[in-house]
């Protein structure tokens, strides 16, 4: 994904929810709780760890999953049950 910029928003209490957009429409959304203090760079970074977490436990055959160009999500999602 080429990160073209990111957006983050308290979306109710206790709740940050990070965007991030890429090409062609790309986007990942990260919700989490958190403190309502917290600020836009630590929200950032606390969600790109998370995804690293995810990624880094993920099981293998999820791991192995590559999405094509153009595939959508559900042609993805049909892969992994193979």
């Amino acid at each position: 994904m080429n990160l073209k910029h990111t957006n983050v928003a308290k979306t109710s209490p206790g709740t940050v929810t990070v965007e991030f957009h890429g090409e062609g429409n790309e986007l990942i959304t990260v919700r989490m709780a958190a403190d309502q203090e917290i600020d836009e760079r630590s929200s950032i970074l606390r969600a790109k760890a998370m995804m690293v977490q995810l990624a880094a436990f993920d099981d293998n055959a999820q791991a192995e999953a590559v999405a094509g160009e153009g595939d959508s999500i559900g042609t993805i999602l049909a892969n992994e049950d193979e």
